[in-house]
């Protein structure tokens, strides 16, 4: 009996997905649990599971198609049932015919009855090893089979470390692999469709999901929100001292990073001038103070910005702020977080001076009513009562909505932030 497996619901609010890659093929056989596809939607991306066991008759998308919530995506055969012979054995048949690349030699092809118990390719194959969808990803790619992999995670858990670890000493097949299906890869997908305008050749890429997500929020942002930015500097000799001599004690565990206190002189720093955390509703003629602080932290990604939200950020200590982080991080890089991660924020901060530059002016999140952009710090020659001194300087930008404030309160605030960074033990008095 055919049974057809539609989109399942993503979470509140989302009515489609993009389609990033698919994992089955019509014959392939399909175990309960295992990855058909990952979709992409708003922020998140997702592979998505089969409920049940079976063949997989007909698969009804392809990679970088629109798909929309309760859309049938795979139609699969139950088990014993009148389905059509597994296109596995077939590829298993003209495998099974090219010379072993161990030995040299041919092999000959198996018998019909070995065929039919010959398994699926090996990177769609269900494995017991507990990793996140990332990690799972990046060992297809690899060529690894995660059950080889010794998992140092929670649980067991293979982590995107492990896998690299592994692989720094694993034999040079699975690379050779790997490199065979980045070839073989989709070009659409990647680097756009070939075409040509009157001036010469050109690639046509669709915009995942992702992108159309950053795509509508700036520019809601931009033609909805005034935005004025102020930059100030930080002189962060003494922060910088501090933090690492924190760490030392410590031991790193968690590692304090800048963007800790950072963060932290911003959560002190919002209680004195709540507006800076808070929604300005023109529609209702009215301002909507927050009174706690979602800290939204931009991520710069491979697949776009993504903004996660460390929620009651002011109630944290420092080295609660630098858990928090480090969660962020890790859930980040293992793609384990939900949508719902990602929502909530009352202000955020992005850090673009970890990629260069002195300056930026970022855009607010909409509806916020500011953002704070880091620049790079540096060590500069400064004079210091008088004497030459060399001094690291970090830069701090705050873009304000200009109808919920002025630049003069912009000012004020930015200059409590740096206060802060400037005259570290005041951290110790809050």
């Amino acid at each position: 009996m055919a049974r057809e497996f539609r989109l399942p619901d993503l979470g509140e609010g989302i009515a489609e997905a993009q389609v990033v890659r698919v994992l089955v093929e019509p014959g392939d056989r399909v175990e309960a649990d295992q990855y058909l596809m990952e979709v992409e939607t708003d922020k998140a991306a997702v592979e998505i599971p089969s409920p049940f066991a079976g063949v997989a008759s007909a698969v009804h998308v392809k990679a970088g198609q629109v798909v929309n919530v309760g859309e049938v995506i795979v139609t699969i055969e139950d088990n014993g049932s009148d389905a059509p012979p597994a296109k596995p054995t077939e590829k298993g048949d003209r495998e099974s015919t090219r010379p072993s690349e161990s030995r040299g030699a041919p092999v000959q092809a198996p018998s019909g009855e070995a065929k039919a118990k010959e398994p699926a390719a090996t990177p769609r194959s269900k494995t017991t090893a507990p990793a996140a969808p990332a990690v799972r990803k990046l060992a297809r790619e690899k060529g690894v089979d995660l059950d080889s992999v010794q998992g140092t995670g929670p649980g067991g858990r293979v982590t995107r470390e492990d896998l690299e670890r592994h692989g720094k000493g694993a034999p040079q097949a699975p690379f050779a692999a790997q490199a065979r299906r980045a070839t073989s890869k989709p070009a659409a997908a990647a680097e756009g469709i070939a075409g040509a305008d009157k001036w010469g050749p050109i690639r046509r890429a669709p915009l995942n999901q992702i992108r159309k997500t950053i795509a509508n929020q700036m520019t809601r942002a931009a033609f909805t929100i005034p935005h004025v930015t102020h930059v100030d500097e930080a002189d962060i000799t003494d922060l910088d001292r501090m933090r690492r001599q924190l760490n030392a004690a410590t031991g790193g565990d968690p590692k304090v990073t800048p963007l800790a206190f950072v963060i932290r002189a911003v959560c002190l720093a919002l209680k004195k001038f709540p507006i800076f955390n808070s929604i300005f509703d023109e529609a209702g003629g009215q301002i909507i103070y927050k009174d706690y602080v979602n800290m939204g932290i931009a991520v710069d990604t491979e697949r776009g910005l993504i903004v996660p939200v460390i929620r009651n950020a002011d109630e944290l200590s420092l080295q609660g702020v630098a858990a928090a982080l480090r969660t962020i991080a890790d859930r980040i890089r293992s793609n384990q977080f939900a949508i719902e991660d990602l929502r909530g924020g009352s202000f955020t901060i992005t850090n673009v001076g970890a990629l260069g530059g002195i300056f930026s002016t970022p855009i607010i999140n909409h509806p916020e009513v500011a953002i704070l952009a880091l620049g790079r710090s540096r060590k500069t020659p400064v004079l210091v009562e008088g004497q030459l001194s060399e001094r690291l300087r970090l830069p701090v930008c705050v873009s304000f909505d200009h109808r919920a404030t002025d630049g003069a309160n912009a000012a004020r605030f930015t200059g409590e932030v740096v206060s802060y960074l400037e005259t570290p033990f005041r951290f110790l008095l809050e």
